[in-house]
């Protein structure tokens, strides 16, 4: 099948002196996370296609604004990754490279990959582009809505290959927003609306009633742009309202049954209602669709967690970290299973590798507790209990953790004071109520322990241990 794409090629260039000293083990960390931001930024935008070529990539937009402003967006998404992302900090930058051009490419018959005059054109228009450039043909430029756009002329050149003896490059510098949102709403276009939508994702109005009302006008001008049902069913999920979200995934999925985002995103929101079967299905699609989808194999290996399946779940976290190796989620996640599995040195590899990707997680530090203090460990796990709370004051479970350890070596006031903050944070815990009656009972208090412990009684009758201490000590 035959047909006229915007193709854009990337490339990230890796042959400098500086980039021959970093360990392989950390270049192919800063490879991954360049291919995760990209292909989920794509997603977003709409790609419909992507190839992954070891250091750079293939996308393919039925729209050549969405190319233009996706990569656009890449370039800076890259340039703040060098300040944001664990595996770019302290090392040189990795100069980007972006080409595009519109033109025919056709479809193999397995589906599988893409070919024609297009993708050979944009490829070397990519080749040709500068650092941390974007450049197109003219091919591009005549279909770009121009007024929205700086640009500037790079000069002619003869790309291998090309019918054309010579072609004049662009480079495309900037989007102007503003220009846009000076329009009338009468005038825009459905893909005017979804992409003023996309454009807020990562600002300070992404969730905000501003994008959701993006998609909602874009489904007015075109019901069935599948790319919008998508985006504004992840916005409804995340305000909590799944049943509208669910009818847009599937209208999504009507429309477009080969999209894979569509699948996983509504893959994690049929988990979530706790429809395992269904969400089994929408994973499986999803990578059958996308093979190297990483955040599909973080979220069915989740599900195989839940499943029981321990096995299928580890080779999926497995897949995820091959694919991105510093997914500090992922990480997370492993460990849990590992630490269920009985695996607990490589549980403890995990939790580091978590810690050290994004040592603001509270919840990994308090995981990690747990595994420390099972393995013996006090003074390893007082100290993450104690990062868990520094990062989260009113974390209710880690305060009552601290405070048996505290309790139990003795410091009964230090308990005591975390037993306190726990119940304020979670009145309603048995476990801490009956915890804090021991102390009280072991300090003579039997008039306030008896009221802690038949508290704990009332929430949690069912516990035999709750019902054991109201008839007295131990």
């Amino acid at each position: 099948m035959e047909r006229y794409l915007a193709v854009l090629f990337s490339d990230l260039e890796r042959h400098s002196v500086e980039w021959t000293r970093i360990p392989r083990e950390q270049m192919v960390g800063i490879v991954a996370e360049y291919r995760y931001m990209a292909e989920t930024l794509a997603g977003q935008y709409g790609c419909f296609y992507r190839e992954w070529a070891g250091d750079g990539h293939m996308f393919l937009f039925e729209s050549v604004d969405a190319a233009a402003q996706f990569g656009l967006k890449l370039i800076e998404g890259w340039r703040i990754g060098d300040e944001l992302l664990p595996a770019l900090r302290n090392h040189p930058h990795m100069p980007l490279r972006l080409g595009c051009h519109f033109g025919e490419c056709t479809q193999l018959g397995d589906g599988e990959a893409w070919i024609g005059r297009g993708n050979a054109v944009a490829k070397r228009v990519e080749g040709e582009a500068e650092p941390d450039s974007f450049f197109v043909t003219e091919s591009v430029l005549d279909l770009l809505d121009l007024p929205l756009y700086e640009f500037e002329e790079r000069g002619t050149t003869t790309l291998k290959g090309d019918v054309l003896t010579t072609r004049t490059l662009y480079r495309i510098l900037t989007f102007d927003a503003s220009v846009l949102e000076s329009r009338p709403n009468e005038q825009l276009s459905s893909e005017d609306w979804f992409l003023k939508g996309v454009r807020l994702i990562g600002t300070v109005r992404e969730w905000s009633d501003d994008e959701a009302e993006c998609y909602r006008e874009a489904l007015r001008v075109r019901p069935d742009y599948p790319e919008a049902h998508n985006n504004y069913a992840v916005l409804l999920r995340a305000h909590g309202e799944h049943a509208p979200a669910a009818n847009h995934y599937q209208e999504a999925l009507r429309i477009r049954p080969d999209y894979p985002e569509a699948h996983y995103n509504y893959a994690t929101l049929l988990h979530a209602r706790g429809s395992t079967a269904g969400a089994a299905d929408h994973y499986h699609e999803a990578l059958h669709l996308r093979p190297d989808y990483v955040d599909a194999h973080h979220g069915f290996a989740n599900l195989l967690v839940v499943k029981g399946d321990h096995a299928g779940a580890a080779e999926h976290y497995a897949e995820a970290l091959r694919l991105r190796p510093e997914y500090p989620e992922a990480h997370g996640n492993y460990s849990l299973l590992l630490e269920q599995m009985g695996q607990l040195e490589q549980a403890v590899t995990h939790f580091r590798e978590a810690l050290r990707l994004a040592p603001g997680n509270s919840v990994t530090h308090y995981n990690y507790a747990l595994l420390l203090e099972n393995r013996g460990d006090v003074t390893g796990a007082e100290e993450q209990y104690r990062a868990a709370l520094r990062l989260w004051p009113d974390y209710g479970e880690a305060h009552n953790n601290l405070g048996i350890l505290l309790q139990l070596r003795g410091d009964l006031g230090g308990a005591e004071g975390h037993y306190l903050q726990a119940l304020q944070a979670r009145p309603d815990d048995p476990e801490t109520h009956y915890n804090y009656a021991l102390l009280l009972r072991a300090r003579g208090n039997a008039e306030d322990a008896a009221r802690h412990f038949k508290t704990a009684h009332d929430l949690a009758p069912e516990v035999d241990v709750f019902r054991s201490a109201l008839e007295g000590p131990a």
